[in-house]
């Protein structure tokens, strides 16, 4: 049983929503798994304590929220002894009108750049229009992004886009990966 550290960072909450479904799944396996809210946690939080890590920071304004990138700075040493993913969250993954998925590798890569981080893996998460929950301005903003991405529009009610499946299978994957039999795989590769 390994015990993982969850690190997330949430603005309307669907990251919060994504991080405790890959700690519910990876309970589930046998690990322990703990939540830590970068902006909102403790500051003495040690990674070195965990036998894995999960970064997991949505995507506003083609980038990542400072504390994401200053926590992937402050324990980049650590991260890269541990087995490390990193769960990127934005709506441009389920984008209609262009690869997504192929701008969102982008931001992943400028930040992986800036911060040193070295994931072994990196699991781009489709997130949420919580409408409902953006005052007007922007709501208003949100929904002419939608609008050219050919998204929903409804701002009446939320959007939720995350592939749920797809969040298990991560996290089914990344407790394979905590194996010893791959622990030993990747210290000899």
């Amino acid at each position: 049983m390994a015990k993982v550290l969850i690190a997330y960072l949430s603005r309307e909450g669907q990251t919060t929503k994504i991080a405790q479904r890959i700690a519910e799944r990876l309970t589930q396996r046998g690990h322990g798994a703990e939540l830590f809210d970068i902006e909102h946690g403790r500051s003495t939080l040690e990674p070195s304590r965990f036998d894995a890590v999960i970064l997991a920071a949505p995507i506003y304004a083609a980038g990542y929220p400072r504390a994401a990138l200053a926590f992937a700075k402050k324990h980049r040493d650590t991260l890269a002894r541990v087995p490390c993913s990193f769960v990127s969250v934005g709506l441009a993954v389920m984008s209609r009108t262009h690869d997504g998925k192929a701008q969102t590798r982008a931001v992943v890569e400028r930040f992986l750049k800036q911060s040193g981080l070295k994931p072994r893996r990196v699991e781009l998460v489709a997130g949420a229009l919580p409408y409902t929950r953006y005052n007007f301005f922007k709501r208003w903003v949100m929904r002419r992004i939608a609008q050219a991405e050919g998204g929903d529009v409804d701002t009446s009610r939320d959007h939720e886009y995350t592939d749920w499946a797809a969040v298990d299978a991560f996290a089914t994957v990344f407790s394979q990966d905590l194996s010893p039999e791959s622990q030993s795989a990747a210290l000899s590769a």
